[in-house]
């Protein structure tokens, strides 16, 4: 058994530079746990540990196109529905006939706007949206826009009956056993919560500053690209799934095998990504092993020691999560601190095989 020196180093020169006061991982090896600790300070006097909620940012995005991905197994949609089938307010718009494949791979030329989140409403947010006035062919990481639609999607398809959050929550995480996960939290349950919120701090010129993510309305307004929230065992849970081919830790489907083998494949290969400004390969949803492009340059990668079908999404400048099938591995990983893009790749590099270090795995 590991005693994860070299990852608590990682973390510790992290928290040394002044890029995090704290760091929550998760590993497990063929389903089982090897690691679920907090390392350093949530906040001050608050320790992190294994239950305090992170924030996972764009490493949640992956829930949601397994949600989607859910529909389309149950025949509500298809790969190629168009925006038009199912929101009729955008119908005759530029975006209509976007598909739900183009959303998931990051293809479906929309170009980065300000989608007004967190201090607009959802309707607001999508309205902003609708009013896109010329889509650009190529391919472009979607933070944000991308996953409000897909969100609406599945609220449409539900008939408007429950929101985003709740139909992950009873449709997808529930089935896979994690009960901890939020999209925005209600502001009475924000209150119950007190003592497992971290502090998140943003690094600015050496000094750590409070970050808007700690407070509302970051706190509970729904994004389903970038704001859910929870223990990353349970991030850690659903990458299980994923690795198990879509089954539940009692043996049951939560999805078919043949929609986690089309979901981890690659569905856009050796594009350079206009928003990554690198060469990326994508499955649905997911971030695919591109370490053949720059191991040492390729944004979000899962470090050098990755096998080469590795699968998973990272979160920006604070968190990672990713399923190695070569390996049986599932680690994912939060930090409280959300420092600058250069400082993160090398944070997030060295996490990730120190890891692969502390458990003797090399390809």
């Amino acid at each position: 058994m590991s005693d994860f020196s070299k990852t608590v180093t990682a973390v510790q020169h992290g928290i040394e530079r002044r890029l995090h006061t704290g760091v929550q991982i998760y590993v497990s090896v063929a389903g089982q746990c090897l690691l679920n600790a907090g390392f350093g300070m949530a906040a001050v006097k608050q320790p992190m540990t294994e239950s305090t909620m992170m924030l996972w940012r764009s490493a949640g995005k992956p829930l949601t196109s397994a949600a989607i991905l859910k529909l389309c197994e149950q025949g509500r949609a298809r790969l190629d529905t168009t925006l038009a089938d199912v929101i009729p307010t955008t119908r005759g718009l530029v975006i209509s006939e976007v598909t739900i494949r183009q959303l998931l791979s990051h293809t479906s030329g929309l170009p980065l706007i300000e989608t007004g989140w967190p201090h607009c409403t959802w309707n607001d947010t999508l309205a902003r949206i609708y009013r896109v006035g010329a889509i650009e062919p190529g391919s472009a990481y979607q933070p944000q826009s991308t996953w409000f639609l897909l969100g609406e999607i599945l609220q449409r398809l539900d008939s408007g009956q429950r929101s985003f959050n709740t139909i992950l929550t009873e449709d997808l995480l529930a089935p896979i056993g994690i009960g901890d996960v939020w999209c925005g939290l209600a502001e009475d349950h924000a209150t119950t919560l007190t003592g497992r919120l971290p502090e998140f701090t943003v690094t600015e010129r050496g000094d750590l500053d409070t970050s808007d993510y700690s407070v509302e309305p970051w706190l509970t307004r729904p994004s389903p690209g970038v704001n859910l929230r929870g223990p990353v065992r349970e991030l850690g849970r659903f990458y299980e799934m994923l690795l198990n081919k879509g089954m539940n830790p009692l043996g049951q489907t939560v999805l078919q095998s043949e929609t986690v083998a089309n979901m981890t494949s690659s569905h856009r290969t050796g594009m350079f990504d206009d928003t990554m400004q690198h060469v990326v390969d994508l499955g649905l949803g997911l971030f695919l092993d591109s370490n053949r492009y720059g191991e040492n340059s390729v944004p979000y990668g899962f470090g050098k020691y990755c096998s080469p079908d590795t699968f998973g999404h990272g979160g920006a400048q604070c968190a990672m999560a990713f399923c190695d099938p070569g390996h049986k591995l599932v680690v994912a990983w939060a930090a409280n601190g959300l420092c600058r893009e250069p400082q993160h790749q090398r944070r997030n590099r060295a996490i990730n095989e120190a890891i692969y270090e502390d458990l003797h795995l090399f390809i």
